[in-house]
């Protein structure tokens, strides 16, 4: 590949899926190691344990449902899930078949649900079965998430799509704040690229376990919560159960969370209502913060509150974290 200026790091291989990168590698050589640990309920055991294994076997199967669903090679599917598992299968499906997913959230009005299935040009929406699907265009096909699970556990056996590592591989909307929604195409490269951060900004080890307390709609969620977790072969915690601030600490000891990703507002409320001194943290090395900016004192009074650092990052939908 042509060399990008100002990057002077190791260019991806032209024949590149992102979803592959993620997983398949670390499906061949840790096929038993957990990928993906669901918690619903902050004091019972996981809900839901996914092996690297079992997790390449569920997207693949997603992979071949949506490839023999009549759908365009290429096509954009709208994703509107709650914050499960689920969303994170139907999304990696999407992009190891070749398909591009838009994350978007369930709180969306119709008008904007509208919005962005006329812009995107999508040609399939996947809902959470509480959501109305609104006014959908003519042609686009609505896949209920009865539908979806069903595709995750029983879809027929797909394969990685021959992509390009310039192949778009997922659509991310900005937050329309100053003018309506952008739509920024990422290509399948978009993983690799995150590479410098890995050790540049959290320290990113295979042993490691991340818990994101961001929804998947969002691309600092997905980037650090589940693809770089995933191309480094460590295991990703996510939490669906209600978010209250005073429970985080409790989640990052009992599951043995060694990097916590966050915006600055939720550490905050976890300093306000939560227990955190040094020790209660169980094997929390530092945590990351990105999304918002902190405010004056905030970094000084986490170190002082729990002996360990917070590492910052600016973010944005163009370039994610």
């Amino acid at each position: 590949m042509t060399p990008v200026i100002g990057y002077h790091g190791e260019m991806p291989p032209m024949a590149f899926n992102m979803a592959r990168y993620c997983i398949g590698r670390a499906a061949l050589a840790v096929p038993d190691k957990p990928a993906l640990i669901v918690v619903s309920d902050p004091r019972a055991e996981p809900a839901e344990i996914w092996t690297y294994q079992r997790l390449e076997r569920a997207i693949l199967h997603v992979a071949g449902a949506l490839s023999q669903s009549r759908l365009t090679p290429g096509a954009r599917i709208l994703i509107r899930l709650d914050n499960t598992s689920d969303y994170a299968l139907m999304f990696f499906g999407a992009v190891a078949a070749g398909f591009v997913p838009i994350p978007a959230s369930t709180q969306l009005t119709d008008a904007e649900v509208s919005f962005l299935l006329e812009n995107s040009g999508a040609e399939a929406m996947c809902v959470a079965d509480h959501l109305a699907s609104g006014q959908v265009p003519a042609g686009v096909r609505v896949i209920q998430q009865a539908e979806a699970r069903r595709m995750i556990a029983q879809g027929p056996p797909g394969t990685y799509a021959a992509t390009t590592a310039n192949q778009p591989a997922y659509l991310i909307y900005t937050s329309g704040t100053t003018s309506r929604p952008k739509g920024v195409l990422h290509a399948h490269r978009a993983a690799w690229g995150r590479r410098p951060m890995y050790q540049g900004w959290y320290g990113i080890r295979p042993d490691d376990r991340i818990l994101h307390a961001g929804a998947f709609n969002w691309t600092y969620t997905l980037g650090v919560g589940l693809t770089d977790a995933w191309a480094n072969g460590a295991t990703s915690v996510i939490y669906t159960g209600p978010k209250d601030p005073a429970v985080w600490p409790g989640l990052i000891a009992t599951h043995g969370a060694t990097i916590f990703a966050a915006v600055p507002g939720l550490y905050r409320q976890i300093m306000k209502y939560g227990d955190v001194r040094p020790g209660t943290l169980g094997r929390l090395r530092h945590g990351l913060t990105a999304g918002e900016a902190p405010p004056p004192g905030f970094f000084e009074e986490w170190r002082d509150r729990t002996g360990l650092e917070l590492y910052e990052s600016i973010g944005m939908s163009e370039l994610s974290t």
